[in-house]
């Protein structure tokens, strides 16, 4: 954060400073006490799970030198003399309202990142090629984890300072309007849409309606801004019309289209390594041609980068800094993630966990990524999927077809877990009993006990086999992983026994 002082705070805020010393000073703002640093804003934020305000002492205790509070019924006489406190009617307009204040400061890049899928890969991509990039790089400040709502943006922007380079600010939605909320405060310079796909289409009903919440950041750019999206994206035309900036695009080339991409930056000649990672050759807009290699599976990671990597270079990140950098990214949270786990002494399995949350679009992604990735003989692929959330009406059909297209991939198993798909497994197992489907399938077993799920899991699984987990936020998928990973733990405890010292 800028190094404000308790007077500039309350004025941006139309709060007062109520103790403490009006012209104390603070340059970072936390809203957690156990992070706060000395020297720091504490905010008293009002969560779902706890009030700041029980906290303030501590937070003071650890070296904050300035309060944000609300509750003007709290005596706060007792921090005077080691703090300011700022009294605001709301600390979430506060902070959104230093942040906007803050923004106005501010003459960097603003990256702003939205889209139906991929947004926190994007961010994490982006951040390494802007940060970790060499020879060239900028001082950058990202969105910390899933932050992308209307507490993380502006703290997102409270995160920079002024040796600040760049910022990008995820951003993410669940209505109309929530992206033009996010935008008012950042006010960003340059946006990047990855998909227009169907998560969230229970609340805003349509995709036409998901084109155009997103398209809100692209409405939000400056007619000297920048947008970035795929060539192929879902709703272009409509993308294109709502945009005054300059527009790049970007697109795959890959085995299954026969013609070359219309884009300023194309990704051809595509492989993939023993683990699922795309090698790629990237034509860029001066006609110059680089290859890449991604740090993370998927073929759909490989779009990521393409974005990661124009929206880098508009900003004066040479490409193959870029590129540097994005080589040096490590895999968000449960972001296919490639973890090992022993299932007995002569079974050992790799996991990919992409299970952070899930929607038709990243599901097939993800299911893609396993049917192409390469195993020993005798191996098994396996996908074990979890339900999709927030799909309304269109759920039953987004399941089925999941089930469907993994049939279509090299895949030899599939788990499901959860109500839609098992209902789902039903509907594709009748048709096929009375021939209205007569598509490849693979192997389907439906579980709704996560218990029984893991133990026929661990006994079907052949030494090498790469097993897939993959599901919305509130299935907890990684709880299966958690479980196969247990297995390595007694194993090793079996051996230090067998093995005393």
């Amino acid at each position: 954060m800028y190094s404000f002082s308790a007077l500039q705070i309350a004025k941006a805020c139309s709060g007062a400073v109520i103790a403490g010393v009006p012209d104390t000073l603070a340059d970072s703002c936390h809203i957690d006490s156990r992070t706060v640093r000395t020297g720091g804003l504490f905010a008293a934020f009002v969560g779902k799970q706890a009030d700041g305000h029980n906290y303030v002492e501590l937070a003071v205790q650890s070296g904050a030198t300035i309060v944000l509070v609300s509750d003007s019924a709290r005596d706060y006489n007792s921090i005077a003399d080691n703090a300011a406190v700022v009294l605001v009617d709301n600390v979430l307009t506060a902070l959104q309202d230093l942040a906007s204040y803050q923004r106005s400061l501010m003459n960097c890049p603003i990256i702003g990142i939205t889209g139906s899928s991929g947004k926190t890969t994007v961010k994490e991509l982006l951040y390494g090629a802007l940060q970790l990039g060499r020879p060239s790089s900028l001082q950058t400040v990202a969105t910390q984890g899933n932050y992308n709502n209307e507490l993380g943006v502006p703290l997102t922007i409270l995160a920079a300072d002024a040796q600040t380079e760049a910022v990008v600010v995820e951003m993410g939605m669940r209505g109309i309007g929530q992206i033009t909320m996010l935008t008012k405060i950042a006010r960003p310079t340059m946006g990047i849409i990855t998909t227009i796909g169907d998560a969230h289409i229970e609340m805003l009903g349509s995709r036409e309606n998901i084109a155009r919440a997103k398209g809100e950041l692209f409405e939000a750019l400056p007619p000297d801004g920048i947008a970035i999206m795929p060539a192929d994206v879902n709703y272009a035309g409509y993308l294109r019309s709502v945009c005054k900036a300059a527009l790049f695009t970007i697109a795959v080339l890959d085995s299954s289209k026969s013609k070359q991409a219309q884009a300023d930056y194309v990704a051809a000649n595509v492989d993939f390594d023993s683990e699922g990672r795309a090698l790629a050759q990237i034509a860029l807009p001066s006609g110059d041609k680089i290859s890449v290699q991604l740090p993370i599976p998927g073929l759909h990671n490989l779009s990521n980068a393409l974005l990661a990597i124009a929206a880098a270079v508009a900003v004066g990140v040479d490409a193959q800094s870029a590129i540097n950098g994005i080589e040096k990214t490590v895999a968000a949270d449960m972001r296919m993630q490639r973890q090992r786990a022993s299932i007995d002494s002569a079974i050992e399995v790799d996991i990919l966990l992409d299970c952070y949350n899930a929607n038709p679009e990243s599901t097939a992604a993800s299911l893609k990524t396993l049917g192409v990735s390469k195993i020993p003989d005798g191996a098994l692929r396996v996908a074990v999927l979890g339900d999709m959330f927030e799909l309304g009406e269109h759920s039953a059909k987004a399941h089925k077809d999941i089930l469907l297209l993994a049939g279509l991939l090299d895949i030899d198993l599939v788990y499901t877990f959860g109500d839609a798909y098992a209902r789902a497994t039903q509907d594709v197992l009748g048709d096929l009993a009375t021939g209205k489907n007569s598509s490849d399938l693979a192997e389907l077993r439906s579980l709704t006990d996560i218990d029984l799920l893991v133990k026929n899991l661990t006994s079907a699984l052949t030494s090498e086999s790469l097993v897939l987990i993959k599901g919305s936020r509130g299935m907890h998928m990684e709880r299966i992983a958690n479980a196969l990973r247990a297995k390595s733990i007694e194993k090793r405890d079996e051996q230090k026994e067998d093995n005393p010292c």
